[in-house]
């Protein structure tokens, strides 16, 4: 019921800032649905404090294994709606005492691309859209860091993932990959594979949002682009909150 509201509602909740939705949406489910506030309370704990943990962890990976300069302390994001993981990269690297972190956001800022049922699955064209002036905004508040132009790439990933950005980049310490399609990801791996060491991190977020077998999303490109690429190898970390998995890469693609 919850859920129908929100899709219902997506406009307008979007006039106001999270902490608003937010506060809104546990009043409604509070005033009226009372007996699902610990499901609430349980869904919010597994899709935002184990991410966020699971983000920290991850920061504070690189700053103990690239001890001495061996990884770069280096996150970027493709697929920032909210700003909520992207500004949990920046306060943990500050906890840490990260200070020569560096924090690239990629995004399209006008939600989702057109999708393809029959390889991305639940979602949908146009949805997860934060504007990008919204999204500097949410990220400054949270953080105190005003990014600059030079650390975002704004557009699909199809165009905006160029060869001039590319070479503009430094290397990649933990890629965030929160794309939820099949061909953004195509796009992701490809952009991102001369920026990769050995001992990065990849963290998808929408990994198991298919049935087992099914050869779709996330997990079909990762696979297309290890085939493609045989020198390409991963390690398995951790689950990442409910739907999502992260790796070690263990061995590079060959350069083409």
């Amino acid at each position: 019921m919850f859920y129908k509201i929100k899709s219902v509602l997506r406009p307008v909740r979007q006039l106001f800032p999270e902490s608003v939705q937010t506060f809104f949406y546990r009043m409604l489910v509070r005033l009226f649905q009372p007996k699902l506030m610990p499901a609430l309370d349980d869904y919010t704990y597994t899709d935002e404090h184990l991410k966020f943990v699971h983000i920290l962890e991850a920061l504070n990976y690189l700053r103990v294994a690239g001890a001495g300069g061996g990884l770069p302390q280096t996150y970027f994001e493709f697929g920032c709606h909210s700003g909520r993981t992207f500004s949990v990269a920046v306060r943990a690297a500050k906890f840490l005492g990260m200070s020569n972190a560096e924090f690239y956001a990629f995004d399209s800022f006008e939600g989702l691309p057109e999708t393809n049922p029959e390889v991305d699955g639940y979602f949908k064209t146009g949805t997860f859209c934060t504007g990008r002036t919204d999204f500097v905004r949410i990220v400054e508040k949270k953080t105190g860091l005003r990014l600059d132009d030079n650390h975002i790439v704004q557009g699909y990933y199809c165009d905006s993932l160029t060869p001039e950005i590319q070479a503009r980049l430094p290397k990649a310490g933990v890629v965030h990959i929160d794309v939820d399609l099949y061909s953004s990801t195509v796009d992701v791996l490809e952009f991102i594979k001369p920026l990769l060491v050995v001992g990065a991190i990849l963290i998808f977020d929408d990994w198991y949002c298919f049935p087992p077998g099914a050869n779709m999303g996330e997990l079909r490109a990762v696979k297309e682009f290890c085939e493609a690429n045989p020198s390409f190898k991963l390690q398995e970390w951790k689950a990442y909150s409910t739907f999502g998995q992260s790796f070690f890469v263990t061995s590079l693609a060959q350069k083409s």
